[in-house]
């Protein structure tokens, strides 16, 4: 699979996404945990204190909407503006705070940190619970990072009735890559016994 190959980008993610509770925490968390990691990346200024737009936040939030825009321009547009405004927000939230604020700026981090790692837990929770399989990040980290909040735009975009051909590809994908992965569990299971 290509890195600019989103059909088998989104059929990787699916397979490991079938459960409909698990989908449900996931389009609720993978939000919350990239929203969070552009809150608390936000005070992390790149080129020093004159530029505080160019930190660590936004260069994620650009980073990831370049890239969605190359595997799909039409979801990956509004995608880049969504992350480009939410840098922007927070790090205008974060400078505006101050000691005599309702909270103050190491607060808000932690605040942001907090729901950051509450988000990956309860991701955990349904692997283990609701889809009883490990996720997609322990086989490639690096995709299930940068290709989770897109997977939630697109499915946001299906229940929207926007590509459908494509999300019943994924689906048939998806389903004969479970199929294979169940057989050569029960191939080395049986070899065990």
């Amino acid at each position: 699979m290509g890195i600019l190959d989103l059909e088998g980008h989104l059929i990787f993610y699916r397979s490991y996404h079938f459960n409909q509770v698990n989908v449900g925490i996931h389009l609720c968390c993978i939000p919350i945990i990239l929203f969070s990691t552009l809150a608390f990346l936000s005070p992390v200024n790149i080129l020093g204190k004159e530029y505080p737009y160019a930190n660590l936040g936004s260069a994620l939030a650009w980073s990831y909407g370049i890239y969605y825009s190359f595997l799909d321009w039409k979801l990956g547009i509004p995608s880049m503006a969504l992350l480009g405004t939410l840098a922007y927000v927070f790090k205008t939230i974060y400078m505006n705070l101050s000691e005599v604020s309702a909270i103050t700026q190491k607060e808000f981090v932690q605040y942001a940190i907090a729901l950051h790692v509450l988000s990956w837990l309860a991701q955990f929770y349904g692997h283990g619970v609701h889809e009883k399989r490990a996720p997609a990040l322990l086989d490639n980290l690096l995709q299930a990072i940068v290709l989770a909040p897109f997977f939630v735009s697109f499915e946001i975009a299906f229940w929207l009735g926007y590509k459908l051909d494509l999300k019943k590809r994924m689906d048939n994908g998806a389903g004969k890559k479970i199929m294979e992965i169940k057989q050569k569990e029960a191939a080395a299971q049986m070899l065990t016994s």
